[in-house]
């Protein structure tokens, strides 16, 4: 296989998404990827299957890679994880807290043999604090870094997460990959290995550069009096909706931004992205408002003054829009120089000729589903998209063939296979 880190091997003990992730960009750039999965699979396999053992979820972060299916509870078992461990270059792991040590595969353990080992274990809350060793997911890292309130989406008075994409899982999954490129940078220098620890609450508040930004003179005040009131009044029992309301008292909501969201027009919708004012100047005047909020350079959206600017246009803005078509709407703003573009369907991009134009889409034949599109590395190197050529694995494809690059002959490999401590697809699914 081709790419940077051609010649680079990774054993990943991940399974969801957060890790897979990481291991499927590192795929897409030439490492070997052997998945050591469970007897039944990665327990992603079975969340809205499309065939036994098969889902979209796992499809979409498990490109590029090998799979092997091993019972651990059974020591031969745990002698070829290890013994893959020991003959890769970079381990990624997300066991539960003590697992991966009653295995064998804890970092002390493999680095005493091997110190020139990369060992990425990423967790749910880390290893430290009163969060230390608790179960997670993508929502639960939303919720304990207060994402999900930020965004002040509500369905019943109460907050719902981001759904769209999990937020915590692919940032973690790309800061993994990001920090195993630099260990192996380093690694080339040093000839020694590195622990690298990731967990999904810290990349949940390392995504919130905004929110979680303080400039202490001004805002340390305010914080801590609005954290004292709240303490005290959820003493005696607060909802939400209360709470909210409360916080809106210290700290001023962003208003409505009438020049940064999406508008209806006559055929369909127009999303609209101003973040200077040059640009808010020229989609006011190609609209036709007045708005003298959005002269000079600054622009508080805070501001009472920008409120109440924004309240009196938008229902004048949004009977505009309704005026003409997205291409109509788009060429006039385009030649205003108003950044701006359509809003499509999901559908609509699977054969779009700007994702076409830009190869921008992979497809792949899959051996249990036959083709499979999905989207294509985002980056260019040297003129082409970084591509493994391999598609998502079934469960166990190659099992045999990893244990045959570990040494084991043909029958001992039979014999796993037979009793169990190897596990293969056709094995689970006769006849497939």
């Amino acid at each position: 296989m081709s790419g940077p880190l051609a010649g680079i091997k990774v054993v990943d003990f991940t399974e969801y998404i957060a890790g897979p992730y990481c291991t499927m960009l590192l795929a897409e750039m030439g490492a070997d990827i052997v998945k050591v999965e469970r007897p039944e699979g990665d327990a992603w396999r079975h969340t809205a299957p499309v065939a036994p053992y098969e889902s979209r979820g796992f499809l979409g972060v498990n490109r590029g890679k090998r799979s092997i299916a091993l019972d651990l509870e059974r020591p031969e078992a745990r002698e070829i994880a290890q013994r893959l461990a020991l003959g890769a270059d970079v381990v990624a792991i997300a066991y539960r807290p003590g697992v991966a040590k009653r295995l064998g595969l804890d970092y002390e353990t493999l680095s005493k043999t091997k110190r020139e080992l990369i060992y990425c274990e990423n967790s749910a809350f880390g290893h430290k604090g009163p969060y230390a060793g608790r179960p997670g997911f993508d929502i639960l890292s939303q919720a304990a870094t207060g994402m999900v309130l930020y965004e002040n989406k509500l369905e019943r008075g109460i907050p719902t997460f981001i759904t769209t994409l999990a937020v915590a899982d692919l940032t973690t999954g790309m800061f993994m990959a990001f920090a195993v490129v630099s260990a192996l940078y380093e690694r080339t220098f040093t000839g020694r290995g590195k622990r690298i620890e990731t967990s999904l609450f810290a990349s949940g508040l390392a995504a919130q550069y905004r929110p979680l930004l303080s400039v202490d003179e001004v805002d340390r005040p305010v914080r801590e009096g609005f954290l004292a009131e709240l303490a005290d009044r959820r003493a005696g029992g607060l909802r939400y909706e209360e709470a909210a309301k409360l916080r809106n008292e210290y700290v001023a909501p962003r208003g409505r931004n009438n020049y940064y969201r999406i508008y209806e027009t006559r055929d369909g919708l127009v999303a609209v992205a101003c973040l200077n004012n040059r640009q808010r100047r020229g989609m006011r005047d190609v609209l036709g408002v007045e708005d003298m909020t959005v002269e000079g350079i600054s622009y508080d959206w805070f501001s009472e003054e920008v409120r109440q600017a924004h309240k009196a246009n938008v229902e004048a803005l949004e009977n505009r829009f309704r005026e003409r078509t997205t291409v109509e709407w788009i060429e006039a703003l385009d030649a205003a120089d108003v950044p701006c573009g359509p809003v499509n369907f999901p559908e609509e991009l699977f054969e779009h000729p700007h994702v076409e134009a830009n190869r921008l889409m992979s497809i792949l034949d899959h051996p249990v589903l036959g083709r499979v599109r999905m989207p294509a590395s985002p980056m260019m190197m040297d003129g082409a998209r970084p591509d493994s050529g391999r598609p998502p694995p079934y469960l166990g494809q190659h099992g045999p063939e990893v244990l045959r690059e570990l040494g084991y002959e043909h029958q001992e490999i039979e014999r796993l296979v037979a009793g169990g401590v190897v596990v293969t697809r056709e094995r689970l699914v006769p006849g497939a």
